[in-house]
């Protein structure tokens, strides 16, 4: 069963139910987002004209945010999650899409309108996979927004680099190896390689 959440009025409010742990990764996969648009402009692979991209890591941050809607209790179990469990995990872009919505409305305040588009995409799309594999969407290619792609990278990278409550961090060499392995298949496969480019 997923939280059941009080009326908030802020998304700072929101962001306080999370775990520390989850908190310090959105942190450091919005600074990574950040690092890694920079990049594509320099390789020319991101116009410059493209609308926000200066704010992709600010948005990037709230990837994570339907999580929020998770029991703390799963998301901090430091034993492997039932299916139901894990169900419910991969169900946190859809929550974060009907968080989008009451924002949208007004109901909620906190995310600046610059932000919103592109926090929202993030949040929805950055589990879904280059071959349509992902979820919960289905969605492939470039039908899947830019930063989802790019935030998607980030996310991985930083989930394996990083000690979690269930594992030990992997080395970068290890992460790097994993990235270029599903490159094409859960990752763009040309922003991989710029991100690996200075990696490798």
């Amino acid at each position: 069963m997923v939280n059941a959440l009080e009326p908030m009025s802020s998304v700072t409010e929101i962001l306080k139910l999370l775990p520390a742990e989850e908190m310090q990764h959105m942190k450091r996969v919005g600074i990574l987002v950040d690092r890694f648009t920079e990049k594509l402009l320099l390789c020319d692979l991101l116009n410059e004209c493209f609308e926000g991209y200066e704010f992709f890591g600010k948005a990037a941050f709230y990837h994570d945010i339907g999580k929020a809607w998770i029991p703390n209790r799963i998301l901090t179990k430091p034993d492997r999650l039932t299916e139901p469990e894990r169900l419910i995990i991969c169900n946190h872009p859809v929550f974060a899409h009907k968080l989008f919505g009451q924002i949208r409305q007004g109901l909620i305040s906190g995310i600046p309108e610059h932000l919103y588009q592109l926090a929202m995409d993030s949040a929805m799309y950055h589990h879904e996979w280059w071959n349509g594999n992902g979820y919960p969407y289905g969605i492939r290619h470039y039908e899947i927004p830019l930063i989802a792609r790019i935030t998607s990278i980030c996310d991985a990278f930083d989930a394996m680099t990083s000690t979690r409550i269930y594992r030990k961090s992997h080395s970068c060499e290890h992460a790097c190896q994993e990235l270029k392995k599903c490159a094409g298949t859960q990752f763009d496969p040309e922003l991989v390689k710029v991100f690996l480019s200075d990696k490798t």
